[in-house]
């Protein structure tokens, strides 16, 4: 990285080259927040990766998240309410947010730690608590989803029901014991096309 100008005397100042060499692209988010690089605008199923529930998906039911085994003979409904949009943050464009694809404009959010769709309030809290950022996933499994608001917390399913949680807990869905292995998502293609 050299700082140039074009048909000056040093080498990397050569005028024929210049604007293509000094000419970035700024199309798509910085990945300043999020270190795995997902498509947005598309329709994805987040499959849980843990060892004995990897035929699970995420869905929702009466506005709150949950895991349930999803497969070619799951009612209609159940694989629409596994099939979420992927948006760019609503809180933050290097991160995601997820649409719910059978209730446009609810989206996936955590209140009081529980996951649930929702639908957009306008407010700041709301488009923070529906945005969550991209790692890798636990021993190169998947991918995890971190809060945007509450750093460190990352969705995880326990009991069925799908929380964010930090590890920092003594028991129940925060317990430390499991939740690297329970963070861990992969992401599929939806079932509800």
């Amino acid at each position: 990285m050299y700082l140039a100008r074009s048909g000056g005397p040093n080498p990397w100042d050569t005028a024929s080259s210049f604007a293509a060499d000094a000419t970035w692209n700024t199309g798509e988010p910085a990945l300043w927040r999020s270190s795995v690089l997902l498509p947005t605008d598309v329709r994805r199923s987040l499959r849980v990766t843990t060892w004995g529930h990897a035929d699970h998906y995420l869905w929702h039911a009466d506005s709150l998240a949950w895991t349930e085994v999803v497969n070619a003979g799951s009612g209609d409904l159940v694989k629409q309410d596994a099939s979420y949009t992927l948006r760019r943050g609503l809180a933050e464009s290097s991160c995601y947010s997820f649409e719910s694809v059978n209730y446009p404009g609810r989206y996936l959010r955590h209140a009081d730690s529980r996951v649930r769709t929702a639908p957009g309030d306008g407010s700041a809290l709301f488009r923070r608590d529906a945005t969550f950022c991209v790692r890798p996933g636990v021993g190169g499994t998947g991918v995890t989803f971190e809060s945007l608001n509450i750093p460190g917390s990352s969705l995880r399913p326990f009991d069925s029901a799908v929380y964010i949680a930090s590890g920092a807990g003594s028991g129940g869905f925060d317990r430390p014991r499991t939740l690297s292995a329970d963070s861990s998502w992969s992401v599929e293609a939806p079932w509800a096309p």
